[in-house]
């Protein structure tokens, strides 16, 4: 079981003017020379990681790390002026900010999402894609996540049970989290990210999910806050056909990781996906969706390797 690469502090670390007051926090690891890597972290909303650059060798890759709009330092933690399409433009931004014509685009659940994203919008700047527990944001994951028949409410139906409010599916229920999150209500903001956490957790960790602890309170309404406007109607609909692309992907080096048991991002839809694009595809078993834990990051290093002797 490998721990990664040699953690090493950034080499440099900055907020970047992306437009409509927006600044995104980003930080750079490994070889100013390398071959570029941004990675995209989940949540939505999560905020970077900086342990995510030990997936990739710091001697060959320049690893670049950002938080998106409204997530982690970046500024300010709103919600206006804030679209799957808008998030991807701002990489597009840093690309050209920081002088790089092309890059390794890589992420993981959430992550992966945008970099599919990205590489609908600007094909022409990606080198390879690396995704890990992949959401293809098909209209169906939806009820997958939050409707009474989706995976959750089967494998935790009493949790479910106080999650979903009493309401009868996926549309009311996040409808109802959307507006607790961002009314003026601070007690409500509080319970409905408690709750919304506590089920994206449980779906994530099972026994391993842990609580919010009262000082990160304010991050887990933010969160949850991003992740919940996402998932309204007018921003999904972006995502809607991330997994459909017109032209086929088999030119492009392409890595997908997933477990079977995940049970936030399904495992059939992935499969489907690699297989139409002829991706390299590696599957786990017993994971689930804990993307920081051995088997996981064994076999994300393993592809960021092999990407290397691709793009050599």
């Amino acid at each position: 079981m490998s721990l990664g690469y040699e953690f090493k502090s950034a080499r440099q670390s900055f907020h970047l003017a992306v437009g409509q007051g927006a600044q995104i926090h980003v930080e750079e690891y490994g070889s100013e020379h390398g071959i570029p890597v941004v990675i995209c972290h989940g949540g939505p909303g999560a905020g970077l990681l900086p342990a995510s650059s030990c997936l990739f060798n710091p001697r060959k890759y320049r690893i670049i790390l950002f938080s998106q709009r409204g997530s982690g330092l970046s500024t300010p933690d709103s919600l206006t002026n804030n679209s799957p399409i808008q998030l991807v433009k701002d990489i597009n931004i840093l690309l050209d900010y920081l002088g790089i014509e092309k890059s390794v685009i890589a992420g993981g659940s959430w992550g992966a999402t945008l970099a599919l994203l990205f590489y609908q919008h600007y094909p022409e700047r990606v080198l390879g894609l690396i995704m890990w527990a992949s959401f293809l944001a098909e209209q169906s994951d939806l009820t997958w996540l939050y409707g009474p028949d989706g995976a959750g409410a089967q494998f935790y139906p009493e949790l479910y049970q106080d999650f979903s409010c009493g309401f009868k599916t996926a549309k009311e229920i996040l409808t109802y989290y959307y507006a607790s999150l961002t009314g003026d209500d601070e007690l409500e903001q509080h319970k409905a990210a408690h709750m919304w956490m506590a089920w994206e957790s449980k779906l994530a960790l099972g026994l391993r999910a842990k609580i919010t602890r009262v000082e990160q309170a304010h991050c887990a309404i933010q969160q949850a806050k991003v992740m919940c406007h996402f998932f309204q109607e007018d921003n999904f609909s972006q995502l809607c056909d991330i997994s459909e692309f017109k032209a086929s992907l088999c030119h492009l080096p392409c890595w997908l990781i997933h477990s079977r048991d995940d049970l936030l991002c399904r495992y059939a839809p992935v499969q489907r996906f690699a297989q139409k694009h002829k991706a390299q595809f590696y599957v786990l078993e017993n994971a689930g969706h804990a993307q920081r834990e051995g088997d996981y990051m064994d076999a994300i290093i393993r592809a960021s390797d092999l990407m290397l002797c691709r793009l050599h």
